[in-house]
């Protein structure tokens, strides 16, 4: 089986080594490794390189995290893996819990594992205004899908071939990461799961999601998910045509 874990960067020059030393030191599974970088302004890429590790880097920046997955998947569906995990290039998340991550796939119980924090509340709990955001459109993306998810916003991923599949033909397509994508793949078919995991508090850096963009989040997911509701037949269709 084939497996590789994904890195996303983009300006963590004070921690994208220590996410790198983190997976080659602790990682619980033997999985390939890549770093994508959505064209940092910082000195982060020239520690990539100098790292010697794999990595893709954009010649522009996409403009958020929903560039970098889609890069993601249509890598790891042209390199012909089985199961791609996700990993947030700040440092926040564990490489030792990625065992835990793929365990639900292995066992064919889903098509796509997310690590929370919310479930077993230990760990770094995030800011108070991003918890309200997270868990109004967890309770909103539950009722949609009818599955109980507490923690849309991680990073910290997994998903099998039938995910990857489907996403990585569709590459083209224009997603919201966080929250259109997982209601995209509950129409597809794919099943989603959370586990519980532990996060780390980012330490340096600015996250993607600044004040602004935090702001404007709510209006973009509704947005979002009401073109994700409006394509419900052909999402279906398409799935039908891709993966079953």
């Amino acid at each position: 089986m084939k497996i590789i874990t994904i890195i996303s960067n983009y300006n963590e020059e004070k921690e994208i080594l220590n996410t790198i030393k983190d997976f080659q030191e602790n990682s619980s599974i033997k999985s390939d490794l890549l770093v994508i970088d959505n064209y940092s302004e910082d000195k982060s890429i020239k520690l990539i390189k100098e790292s010697g590790v794999e990595y893709i880097q954009h010649p522009v920046n996409t403009g958020g995290g929903a560039g970098v997955i889609k890069t993601a998947f249509l890598y790891s569906y042209l390199m012909d893996y089985d199961i791609y995990c996700h990993m947030d290039g700040d440092n926040q998340h564990y490489a030792s819990y990625l065992n835990k991550l793929i365990e639900p796939i292995l066992y064919d119980k889903a098509d796509i594992v997310i690590g929370s924090r919310f479930i077993e509340k230990k760990g770094f709990q995030s800011s108070l205004l991003r918890k309200i955001g997270i868990f109004s459109f967890s309770k909103l993306l539950s009722l949609l899908t009818k599955t109980e998810l507490t923690d849309i916003t991680s990073g910290f991923r997994a998903y099998n071939r039938k995910s990857i599949n489907f996403f990585g033909k569709q590459y083209k397509h224009e997603f919201e990461v966080c929250v259109q994508m997982l209601l995209i793949s509950h129409f597809a078919g794919l099943r989603i799961l959370e586990i519980p995991v532990i996060m780390k508090r980012r330490i340096t850096g600015k996250s993607e999601i600044s004040f602004i963009n935090g702001l404007k989040f709510p209006f973009y997911a509704i947005i979002n998910l009401i073109g994700a509701l409006l394509q419900k037949k052909q999402i279906r269709e398409l799935s039908d045509a891709i993966i079953h």
